[in-house]
């Protein structure tokens, strides 16, 4: 462990600190919205990763210079001791320089600055509204933040944010032509179009007089204020972070020329060709020729690549013409590409303005930078009708929960190993099959790649692939994770994941897993005006020329999946699960129903399952000796023949021989039970070198039992009480008693 561990204060309280060790180990923090609808990410409010990112620098800051402050007190004191100097004798410079020390500066670097600011920029790219969350990321992320330790061991030790890094993945491309009732597309198209009337005139003319009902892939919003604040607001937000980050200008311009493009696109109407039913045609001639004055690319050339397709067979070109419907298609799909191009420009323009290699000052000099990841993913996901996408979003979902089940176990083996503590065989739930039915030789991707690659490849053939390859007590699977039940539409086929039983609709599959563009539409935008529409679609004419065959997008993920996983493995990670309470996103209100659901669905309860099967209770040793000592003298039963003379002994055998005493009767109940066979009865407790770990149920007898004793020793000092109360009052009536006799014998006698 190094300086670097202190960086795990944002997450445990407790670290090592060698002030000898130089290497550096990086840290990864999972934030996985566990649930079954849409939830509420790290990125989904402003001002998280800006605290995340404030409490990162004051935590390491304070951790650096505490060990400063100590440093530096102590050898004023070794000073003041050598000149016998008093403590009152303490300078006006010696308080002003410790609080120079203690003070923690103020994230006042521009790298900083920019970090905090490109988060609402994924947000408004990246978020849109859903039917659940108003601020629903549509978008998973990997965030490295980079740190550099300077002269770690001195006194002189400093830490500071030295920059960034994002990686990006899942983009819900989709929701770019296509949305349901009550939700909206990504908030950016509708910042844009509250715009100031002005700066859209200038940026195109299109855009003037323009709002959100004007474009089709955007319509009328259910609302323009999210988490309280407009759209008109958030635009100057956006406006105001771009420039920040550098983009402004005429490559802003650029930037939002490229949104007006996609909206442009939705404009385009297609309609039967009047001279061929199998033709096509674009009738809206108006919008064709905003869309050109916009992309920079003659109407010929548009209405050729969006209504035809060129095919090459051997030395044979042919083109072929396209039908409404088809055409539609490929301007949606060229619509969801530039959208997917210009995040993707968005994000490398971030880390150009944020990485640390290229902003930070001291960059040259430093070999390496520590690293705190941020992995912000989208949970486990089941809704009534479950795509592509949720398949992909479970698929990623199952490798975390390995991942996070691998973590768990090692955990506790290394913690048990520590302790001297020989754990034994554990059961748990296992979702290898569920992995291998997915990436296996003959799994979902193979079957589905080998799908895309037919020419007439379709989604019923690809689940009659699954089946007849996959089904349960084949030679090659004893056990599978896939389920078919009654009722299935030929097209429909279930997964039993970690979390539940998921249903899929295998409905456009081998179409959204090719996701091609044609061709003929990647040349023709190659050709625009817009230099990013240029720069991202150029390189693909020439990767069309060089190869026949593209990676498919569950391909593609599959291989960002394995980069992400060994980035993570060489990582100590913590994990941070996000649950909505309720539904109707309301504060003050939890929906048991529905959190333990996505407990269920997190595999928070599978965990809790493998911790309850071992010692799911633990205490330190000294807690155990101060907490349940007093029970001998409490119980009549433990009296001190039972517990001999321990006073000159180690406290683990104390609170061994303590706890053997006091839960005596529980092993012999245990014992004198016939139904249990005498190998299976286990020791409740064991003590290890520090602490003393309790089998499920144990600790609560203790309590219990304490609590008992608790109420025998108030008994009896209520008892002890009330008898020196009534000695105190008969003592005072009997001498009233007395005096009354004197006196009435005195008089008497008088």
């Amino acid at each position: 462990m190094t300086h670097l561990a202190t960086l795990h204060l944002t997450r445990i309280p407790e670290t090592d600190h060698e002030e000898e060790s130089v290497e550096m180990t990086p840290t990864t923090v999972f934030s996985t919205p566990i649930t079954t609808v849409e939830t509420q990410s790290l990125s989904e409010k402003p001002s998280v990763m800006k605290r995340i990112v404030k409490n990162i620098q004051k935590k390491i800051t304070n951790a650096v210079s505490s060990h400063i402050i100590t440093q530096t007190i102590e050898e004023e004191k070794e000073g003041d001791s050598d000149q016998e100097h008093e403590g009152s004798d303490w300078s006006d410079e010696d308080e002003q320089l410790e609080a120079e020390l203690i003070q923690v500066p103020e994230i006042t670097n521009s790298i900083v600055q920019r970090v905090v600011d490109s988060n609402p920029l994924l947000e408004a790219f990246g978020n849109a509204k859903t039917s659940r969350n108003d601020n629903s990321s549509r978008f998973s992320k990997y965030t490295q933040l980079q740190f550099h330790l300077k002269y770690l061991g001195h006194a002189s030790a400093s830490c500071e944010l030295a920059g960034s890094l994002c990686k990006t993945f899942l983009l819900e491309k989709s929701r770019v032509v296509n949305h349901n009732g009550g939700e909206r597309t990504f908030h950016i198209f509708y910042q844009l179009l509250d715009a100031p009337e002005e700066y859209k005139t200038n940026l195109w003319s299109g855009l003037s007089g323009t709002n959100a009902s004007s474009f089709k892939y955007v319509g009328q919003p259910p609302t323009d204020v999210i988490e309280g604040v407009t759209d008109g607001e958030r635009w100057n937000e956006v406006y105001a972070g771009l420039n920040l980050l550098g983009v402004r200008g005429e490559k802003l311009a650029t930037l939002m020329r490229t949104l007006c493009v996609i909206l442009q696109l939705g404009n385009l109407v297609f309609d039967p060709d009047p001279s061929n039913d199998d033709a096509s045609i674009i009738s809206s001639t108006d919008e064709l020729d905003k869309l050109c004055d916009i992309l920079g690319v003659s109407s010929e050339s548009i209405s050729a690549c969006l209504t035809s397709r060129t095919l090459v067979a051997t030395k044979d070109t042919f083109t072929v013409p396209s039908n409404a419907a088809q055409a539609k298609v490929t301007c949606d799909a060229l619509a969801k590409e530039l959208y997917s191009a210009t995040f993707d420009w968005l994000v490398q323009a971030i880390n150009d303005s944020t990485c640390a290699e290229k902003n930070y000052i001291d960059a040259p000099t430093v070999e390496k930078f520590g690293i705190i990841g941020l992995l912000d993913i989208f949970g486990f996901e089941s809704f009534e009708k479950n795509y592509f996408e949720q398949l992909l979003i479970n698929h990623a979902n199952e490798r975390l929960q390995q991942k996070f089940t691998i973590d768990l176990f090692e955990s506790m083996y290394e913690e048990y190993e520590s302790e001297g503590i020989k754990l034994e065989q554990i059961q748990y739930q296992d979702n290898s099959i569920i992995i291998d039915l997915v990436e296996g030789r003959l799994g979902l991707i193979a079957l589905l790649n080998e799908e895309c690659l037919r020419p007439r490849g379709s989604d019923k053939a690809f689940v009659n692939k699954i089946y007849a390859h996959n089904r349960k007590g084949s030679p090659r699977n004893k056990e599978t994770a896939l389920r078919r039940e009654n009722g299935f539409q030929r097209n429909e086929f279930a997964v039993e994941h970690y979390a539940g039983t998921v249903r899929y609709d295998a409905h456009n599959f081998v179409m959204k897993n090719n996701d091609a563009i044609s061709p003929d539409v990647i040349a023709c935008v190659a050709r625009s005006s817009n230099e990013l529409i240029a720069s991202a679609f150029g390189p693909r004419v020439e990767e069309n020329q060089a190869t026949l065959v593209h990676q498919t997008v569950w391909t593609k993920f599959q291989s960002q999946l394995s980069l992400l996983m060994e980035d993570i493995n060489k990582t100590t990670t913590r994990y941070i699960r996000c649950i909505v309470p309720n539904k109707e996103k309301q504060v003050l209100m939890t929906d048991l129903t529905y959190t333990v659901s996505q407990l269920h669905s997190a595999g928070v309860l599978s965990a809790v399952t493998i911790s309850r099967s071992t010692f799911p209770n633990r205490m330190d040793i000294p807690v155990v000796v101060d907490r349940f000592s007093f029970l001998q003298s409490a119980d009549s039963k433990l009296t001190q023949k039972s517990i001999p003379d321990m006073e000159h002994e180690m406290e683990s055998d104390v609170a061994s021989k303590l706890l053997g005493v006091s839960l005596r009767d529980m092993i012999n109940s245990a014992k004198e039970d016939r139904s249990t066979p005498e190998e299976e009865i286990k020791m409740p407790f064991i003590c290890g070198k520090t602490r003393v770990y309790f089998r499920s149920g144990v600790l609560e007898f203790l309590e219990a039992k304490r609590l008992m004793a608790f109420d025998q020793m108030a008994t009896k000092i209520q008892c002890f009480v009330r008898c020196r109360s009534a000695l105190q009052t008969h003592d005072i009536l009997w001498n009233e008693r007395e005096e009354k006799r004197v006196l009435e014998r005195e008089r008497i006698n008088a």
